[in-house]
């Protein structure tokens, strides 16, 4: 397996136009190109496709991606198309003339990216495992990985078979790639592919560019209809729970002005195709959908997300919410909730003869719930629940969006907390506000009648009593034990409370704050008339290439040429999204519509408020000399120091500098040399020695440690200085 003269910068930019990796895809790649296995957990629209496509251009073989999703297949091909590398899908839609174009392809290594669904591989007996193994495979990618978990929420048994691909292919690298997995299902993830000692890389999960908003279900059609109002110029989803009511929503929108088009199960193939086409190409803006709709589409000006009924888990809705604003622009996903879609969604959870699965999907369900009842920062919660710190505030959520006015509510706090403890912590919230209310009903257990806490809250509904439990509960006062049936339990806080030590508040209302702008949001300033006609231009030239308009160039690609006026090649060459193939292919027709816009209004370029793209060049110009380089190259290719300097007839220590020198250049990590745990001390011995001579920190930091693991230390303190 032999690595192509270029970097993986060069190609990003040359082939992809973007000047830098975001979100640790380069640690990712780098992973890769050594030869080894690597986990990706990242969010939808992170970027998890470079991570392999990168390496599939440095790689001299053939790359073949695992993927359940037909559209997804057809997408990212056309995207590798546009962007001048050969690549192909095989899947079930082909006609067999087209499967066997593929073949052929195959057979005369023209190809650098295979596409298949897991199903192919292993059917007929393994037949076309066996003619992989003909081919010069030099990586698998297994994208939406989750979907091999029992646990996770989209588990799909034929992916259980994909432990094989180790078997047949021990030495070539995989990738395994989800944008949501829980800690449970991480776990279950790597111990089912059978991978070797793979690296496991987690990017935040935060999607700063995405508004969260909750808002009662109660009448939420109006609602709706005026959000949509204010966003008519925008692609959007709108997900529904079952086949009738996607039908359903799709009419009353289309009814009152609001064109779209539904997407379920129950379609056949070929009207499910017609409608995707039309979303995908804006023909049609709106999508009424079940959850069957949209995984793997890379449709990337979706700007709204609106869920009309509860998603089953989180992870759902992390997924479907990022559909939205793929590419990077200020986007709104919107839920509209009511506490009946809980109790319809719980029949859905029970798995029948399986208790235990069925706990982890109520579990999931409630997590769920208490994200839609929350009263602090949805993003907060979103991120915690992935395990992923955050701020209480993030500024564009409904709760971080919104003034609260708070009462003191220490007594029914009180109350509450000693009904919790009276009933001996062991019934449900309905059961205790039922308690509180002194109800009459049979459910309520004839000794607990007797009790000294037995209807004091008589003077509060019901509901306002359920609300102030849930309060409680996102206050840290009290906590849910987990399982099909959750009884309610007092937690370390509980008794400062009760005994008066510590005051609650409770939001008596919230008030949107007037800065609030319900309409669309907008990422930078840019001349809108022009943004029009360059979404003209793209729709001209998308349907002649017969693919989506996103596929030529993105919006944020448009706006940052609506925004910095290139108006030559160089110029336009600077825009993010622009690389080698596409400014020659559809540079000019850009460049003629921007040029006339500048002289019809009298305006100039604006490119030098535009930050440069980092140039990277190839290694054959770097300035690095070639013994670095080579040392480097051994080192990521899995060989140890010791071996290389061996293998090189030099001392350990000069390897050990030529490699500190990537770890000051940013291209390769610390902790690849220095374990983890040694870093901070090494750090702290620099400090109090200087980082002019080795032989002091030495000294200070005794037999444990080595002179290049001090070198290493001391060149990524100096990162970026060179």
């Amino acid at each position: 397996m032999t690595i192509q003269d270029q970097t993986p910068e060069y190609i990003l930019q040359h082939q992809f136009g973007y000047g830098e990796f975001r979100y640790g895809q380069k640690e990712i790649i780098d992973n890769i190109l050594s030869g080894k296995d690597s986990f990706v957990l990242m969010p939808t629209g992170g970027g998890k496709s470079l991570c392999y496509q990168v390496p599939a251009l440095l790689f001299e073989g053939l790359t073949v991606v695992v993927s359940p999703l037909i559209a997804l297949m057809k997408d990212q091909v056309d995207q590798l198309r546009l962007n001048g590398i050969p690549a192909a899908f095989l899947n079930s839609t082909q006609s067999n003339d087209e499967q066997r174009w593929v073949s052929q392809q195959l057979n005369e290594q023209k190809l650098k990216l295979l596409y298949v669904a897991p199903e192919r591989i292993f059917a007929n007996e393994n037949r076309f495992l066996t003619y992989l193994k003909q081919c010069k495979i030099s990586l698998f990618a297994i994208d939406e990985a989750h979907c091999i978990s029992s646990w996770g929420h989209d588990f799909r048994p034929e992916y259980l078979q994909l432990a094989q691909l180790k078997d047949y292919f021990p030495e070539v690298p995989v990738i395994a790639l989800t944008a949501t997995a829980d800690n449970q299902t991480r776990d279950d993830i790597l111990n089912k592919l059978n991978l070797k000692q793979p690296k496991t890389f987690v990017s935040s999960f935060n999607r700063a560019n995405i508004y969260y908003y909750v808002e009662r279900k109660k009448n939420y059609l109006e609602r709706l209809l005026n959000y949509l109002d204010q966003h008519k110029a925008n692609a959007g989803i709108i997900y529904c729970l079952s086949r009738n009511s996607t039908e359903e929503v799709a009419q009353k929108l289309t009814d009152a002005g609001f064109p779209a088009k539904p997407y379920h199960a129950g379609l056949d193939q070929q009207t499910r195709q017609k409608h995707q086409e039309e979303f995908l190409r804006d023909e049609v803006k709106i999508m009424v959908a079940t959850v069957a709709f949209g995984m793997g589409i890379n449709k990337s000006n979706v700007r709204f997300v609106v869920h009309v009924d509860l998603p089953k888990n989180i992870e759902g809705y992390y997924q479907e919410t990022g559909r939205a604003g793929r590419d990077g622009l200020p986007s709104d996903a919107l839920l509209f909730y009511g506490a009946g879609d809980v109790a319809k969604l719980r029949k859905f959870a029970e798995v029948e003869g399986n208790k235990e699965q069925t706990e982890i999907m109520i579990g999931k369900l409630n997590k769920m719930q208490a994200f839609c009842e929350a009263r602090t920062c949805r993003r907060k919660y979103l991120l915690n629940y992935f395990g992923e710190q955050a701020n209480n505030n993030c500024g564009s959520c409904d709760i971080c969006l919104s003034d609260f006015e708070k009462v003191d509510s220490t007594i029914e706090a009180q109350k509450i907390l000693s009904a919790v403890f009276r009933l001996k912590e062991s019934f449900g919230m309905q059961y205790v506000a039922d308690f509180l209310k002194g109800s009459k009903s049979e459910k309520i257990r004839e000794e607990h009648k007797e009790l000294k806490t037995y209807g004091i809250g008589q003077d509060l509904p019901k509901e306002l009593w359920m609300d102030h439990i849930k309060d409680l509960i996102q206050l840290g006062f009290l906590k849910q034990s987990e399982g099909t049936y959750p009884v309610l339990q007092l937690t370390s806080a509980s008794s400062k409370v009760l005994k008066g030590e510590e005051k609650v508040w409770f939001i008596k209302s919230a008030v949107r704050k007037e800065d609030f702008d319900p309409g669309p949001k907008q990422a930078m300033s840019y001349e809108k008339p022009l943004f029009e006609k360059l979404k003209t231009v793209r729709k001209m030239l998308a349907d002649r290439e017969n693919v989506a308009g996103f596929q030529i160039f993105s919006d944020a690609t448009l706006i940052e040429m609506a925004a910095y006026l290139p108006i030559n090649e160089p110029s336009f060459r600077r825009i993010s999204g622009v690389g080698d193939i596409k400014l020659s292919l559809y540079g000019s027709y850009f460049l003629n519509e921007i040029l006339h816009y500048c002289q019809e209004n009298k305006i100039s370029s604006r490119i030098e408020m535009k930050s440069p793209k980092r140039e990277k060049k190839q290694s054959t110009n770097d300035n690095l000399s070639d013994t670095k380089r080579v040392s480097f190259q051994f080192f990521k290719q899995g060989k140890t120091i010791d071996e290389i300097a061996e293998m090189r007839g030099v001392q350990n220590s000069t390897i050990e500098t030529h490699l500190a020198y990537f770890i000051q250049k940013g291209e390769m990590e610390v902790t690849e040399i220095v374990p983890f745990q040694k870093i901070a001390i090494i750090e702290k011995a620099i400090k109090q020695c200087g980082d002019q001579a080795l032989s002091p920190i030495k000294e200070v930091l005794g037999n444990g440690y080595s002179y290049g693991e001090i070198r290493a230390v001391i060149a990524w303190r100096r990162k970026d200085s060179l």
